[in-house]
């Protein structure tokens, strides 16, 4: 198979993985057999792209939950200020979990980096 086409369809393939449910689901959204997907997840190569491109979803992810952090403390102002109002409950809940998996998120990219550094650290003695 041509390099460029392999290439292709293994951006392909990833991209069905990201967005399928099952292995079976993602082989065939990919126009692939499910022995190839499970070939081709064996090879580091295509297991670092995958893992790449399920890092960058989240990090869109957390972008997102990071941007709605501020409404969410506005939210929980609002109501932490204001009379008592219909769905109150599930607005309160809905901004709770936005300001934890943001912070979280935060959390856990700051130890990547501090991590990545002492590695550079290390690599340079």
């Amino acid at each position: 198979m041509n390099t460029k086409k392999s290439e292709r369809q293994q951006e392909k393939t990833i991209s069905a993985l990201l967005s399928s449910n099952t292995l079976e689901a993602a082989a065939r959204k990919a126009g692939i057999s499910k022995r190839t997907l499970l070939r081709w997840m064996e090879e580091q190569e295509f297991r670092d792209a995958y893992a790449k491109a399920k890092r960058d979803v989240l990090r869109s992810a957390t972008a997102i939950l990071t941007r709605d952090s501020g409404k969410a403390a506005l939210t929980l102002t609002k109501i932490f200020t204001g009379k008592p109002s219909e769905n109150q409950s599930a607005r309160v809940s809905a901004a709770r979990a936005t300001l934890r998996l943001a912070l979280d998120a935060f959390s856990l990219e700051d130890l990547e980096e501090r991590l990545r550094k002492l590695e550079n650290q290390n690599d340079a003695l």
